[in-house]
């Protein structure tokens, strides 16, 4: 089975990431799953949720709903460990956990281990994990697994700060700026102004613009534009539609609406943008 298909099914995918596969650094993606990986060797730098991460040997990397993501750089030796889950796979097995272990892990996504015996904590849990995969116990498979799952995080969490983890304060910045991720995800196809979202979330475009300044070096409108270029650039890519079928699909008055905005965006035509990916 496919990756995708093993989620569907389980709920779940671990399976093992180098340089020379599973990596396009030009072309976004876009996930709803929950991530955790484990670097094994080498080094590589990741931009997602407009946050720019990297990450080297012995370090854990952890994304909840993963809305925008590409691969900046990665060296040759490169080889990590990943768990993929759905969303409801992992909040079911988060039940019971405090929030504040969570909301620590994926807030600050970069966990450096030091320590070998904690490094081989991890890694006993992967291990686990992918044993897991290849057998397969019926009905009982996933309550297992999610066991796992829940050892995993609440691993991670204590690497992260144990204990205080719970005491971590999160402002009202750190609220709007997620509810607006996750407002983009869902509205990016018809809504590209900064005022809609604001008044989503009821603050003004401005005080959305500072939050997402402070949270992510780039502006509210920025945003936006990085979101809905990445989707149309996916569209091109795997759907097979029409440039005219995506720029209404996405809320353009016209094929030559979308065509400017491209432009301006990539440097390209959508229609030389096409044939470029057509060649590779």
């Amino acid at each position: 089975m496919t990756r995708l298909e093993l989620i569907e099914k389980y709920g779940y995918c671990v399976f093992d990431l180098v340089k020379h596969i599973d990596v396009d650094s030009t072309t976004p993606v876009s996930s709803k799953y929950q991530l955790i990986m484990i670097c094994c060797d080498g080094e590589a730098t990741f931009e997602a949720n407009m946050q720019q991460v990297t990450m080297s040997k012995g370090d854990c990397l952890c994304f909840n709903n993963i809305l925008y993501k590409k691969t900046l750089a990665m060296s040759k030796d490169f080889s990590a460990q990943v768990l993929i889950c759905d969303r409801s796979f992992a909040l079911e097995a988060s039940v019971g956990i405090p929030t504040g272990y969570i909301e620590a892990l994926y807030t600050m996504p970069i966990i450096k281990i030091d320590n070998p015996i904690d490094w081989q904590l991890v890694v006993n849990q992967f291990d686990n994990l992918i044993l897991l995969q290849r057998k397969h116990f019926n009905l009982r498979h996933k309550e297992i697994v999610k066991s796992s799952l829940r050892s995993l995080i609440i691993l991670m969490s204590g690497l992260r700060g144990g204990s205080d983890a719970q005491n971590l304060i999160f402002s009202h910045g750190d609220i709007y700026f997620r509810n607006f991720m996750e407002l983009i995800d869902e509205k990016i196809k018809q809504q590209h102004e900064v005022a809609y979202y604001a008044n989503q979330l009821h603050i003004t475009a401005k005080y959305l613009s500072e939050v997402c300044k402070q949270k992510s070096g780039h502006k509210a409108k920025e945003i936006i534009s990085t979101f809905l270029i990445s989707k149309i650039k996916q569209e091109m890519i795997m759907s097979g539609k029409t440039i005219k079928d995506i720029a209404y699909e996405y809320g353009f008055a016209d094929q030559s609406s979308m065509g400017k905005f491209f432009y301006k965006m990539t440097g390209m035509s959508p229609r030389d943008f096409k044939k470029s990916q057509e060649s590779k």
